[in-house]
């Protein structure tokens, strides 16, 4: 016999499916990236904001990519000790996981995403992050997520913090908690496009500071941001969190450019 828990799930369910075919209806859906209205995906959490071929485009597969720094890689390439993108460099998380390489379309839309006044977009490729990386990020098991915060000049000069929005979406779809003041800048880097990879790396050097370290000692952390290039900015992030008690720290970016070595 069904219980009565069971019975009010599936009117909860009916009643969406009905209220959802409604809004079709008055408003069609279109994909969020190439406005076609057709090709319409069905996720776990009702509808995707993409079509097929825009999902295919956004997080292809990536078979075969560096255990360190998250980079695609050759099938017969050993990245135990990092790939041509990291090695040598002073990484200091754990692992990343990526929606996909910073090309194409995914570029497109995350300019996209960085200078829309809605957060629509940051959210909806994370929700792809979520259903085609989220056995990486929950095995992983984090026990807190926290994101690359911004400068004073970043809070002034962008309408919202990108990583902070990833954050909370990761947060909603992984069930784990999200918290913006655990790590905080501890002053202005310079920067990072216009200096070599070296000089980076020396750039995020005690660049942030931790306000509550009881909140991340003895525990996983899930450190978060919207795009990777080095790795500079997130490991200096993930040494400080380390040495403020952390057990482990993996990345989860929607984008890893591939930076020359």
């Amino acid at each position: 016999m069904q219980s009565n828990g069971g019975r009010t799930t599936k009117l909860k369910e009916s009643v969406a499916s009905f209220l959802q075919s409604g809004l079709d209806v008055v408003f069609p859906w279109s994909c969020l990236l190439c406005h076609s209205t057709a090709d319409r995906v069905t996720n776990a959490a009702g509808g995707s904001a993409f079509c097929q071929t825009c999902r295919n485009a956004l997080s292809p597969e990536l078979p075969y990519t560096c255990d360190r720094c998250g980079a695609e890689v050759g099938p017969f390439v050993t990245t135990d000790n990092g790939c041509v993108h990291c090695r040598g460099k002073p990484i200091r998380f754990d692992s990343l996981s990526c929606l996909g390489m910073y090309d194409e379309s995914l570029r497109h839309a995350i300019l996209s995403a960085k200078w829309s006044f809605s957060t629509v977009m940051l959210e909806s490729l994370t929700d792809l992050l979520t259903d085609n990386r989220g056995a990486q990020l929950r095995d992983f098991d984090p026990e807190i997520i926290i994101p690359i915060p911004q400068g004073w000049a970043a809070r002034l000069t962008r309408r919202f913090n990108s990583a902070a929005i990833v954050a909370a979406a990761l947060s909603r779809s992984l069930k784990v908690k999200s918290d913006l003041h655990v790590l905080r800048r501890s002053r202005n880097t310079r920067p990072q496009k216009r200096v070599s990879i070296q000089q980076r790396f020396e750039n995020q050097k005690d660049g942030f500071r931790i306000r509550d370290a009881h909140m991340i000692a003895g525990k996983r952390v899930l450190l978060v941001d919207d795009v990777v290039t080095t790795g500079a900015t997130c490991s200096e992030a993930a040494r400080l969190l380390k040495a403020n008690g952390a057990t482990a720290c993996r990345v989860a970016v929607l984008a890893r450019v591939l930076n020359p070595s």
